[in-house]
């Protein structure tokens, strides 16, 4: 594989042609630097911009996670990107789409790189202690469901994260865990293809198998954990994530929580 980082610039062109006959192909929207690719999908969908709309950027100057925390990611490097959909689904499921998301780059990654990361509730794929991808979710609906949701993905590829670089969390890439310098193209490609079955899926109600695999591939089920909520800290062992996306653990007193929303940190 090539070590000239500027043979893999980022290609629409390609992508679309690796995606032929997919809700993909309708729009594809390719910047080389933005401030965030949710943010314009959003702009999009309000402005009705079909379901399928890609937002791809080489860079962003403000990439946002969870809780409006900042993603870091050097230029050409790494996977940034936003799908616009316009799922029949209840409000209730939109967890579910996180979830596909993040079993589509898991299963993409492993093929490409043979690299296998894990999930870490809610949002987050790992690599041991180290975070690999992040996954945003935002949506919006009125009184007859949901009229647009914005999946955002941060997946770090050929990028090697500076041991000793101030991060919130320790991170990782493909390049750092595998030696392997993995086309971005064909990463994007397997990764929206694979969302798009399981997508499918999804819009006819079958979602049980997803919540299975969901629980298997859990970096955290089995292990002691500390969540920060708003007002209190919250420890036990985490046991499974339920069909809303809730993390349930059983505290200190045996008994089980449900936990919707907060920061987690595993005791290894």
């Amino acid at each position: 594989m090539t070590k000239d980082r500027n043979r893999d610039l980022l290609d629409p062109s390609a992508i679309l042609r690796r995606l032929d006959q997919s809700i993909f192909t309708r729009n594809i929207v390719f910047h080389k630097s933005l401030d965030s690719t949710n943010n314009l999908a959003k702009e999009l969908a309000s402005g009705g911009a079909p379901e399928g709309t890609i937002v791809l950027a080489e860079e962003q100057t403000q990439g946002r996670g969870r809780m409006g925390r900042q993603w870091f990611s050097p230029g050409h490097v790494n996977l940034l990107f936003s799908i616009l959909l316009r799922p029949t689904i209840h409000p209730d499921q939109i967890f579910v789409l996180t979830m596909i998301m993040a079993l589509a780059t898991i299963e993409a990654t492993r093929e490409i790189s043979g690299l296998s990361p894990l999930i870490k509730w809610p949002n987050d794929l790992y690599v041991g202690r180290r975070k690999l991808a992040g996954i945003l979710t935002e949506f919006s609906h009125g009184k007859t469901g949901i009229e647009h949701a914005i999946l955002g993905l941060g997946l770090n590829v050929n990028w090697i994260p500076e041991d000793g670089k101030e991060f919130s969390n320790p991170v990782t890439s493909i390049l750092k865990e595998t030696g392997l310098k993995v086309s971005r193209n064909d990463l994007l490609s397997g990764i929206l293809k694979l969302f798009e079955e399981y997508y499918h899926d999804v819009l006819v109600g079958r979602f049980d198998h997803f919540y299975r695999r969901w629980n298997d591939l859990s970096l955290i089920l089995g292990r002691e954990v500390e969540v920060e909520l708003a007002k209190e800290k919250v420890y036990g062992k985490a046991i499974r994530i339920d069909p809303n996306g809730a993390l349930v653990i059983k505290d200190r007193r045996g008994e089980e929580q449900k936990i919707f929303s907060g920061d987690i940190t595993v005791r290894f």
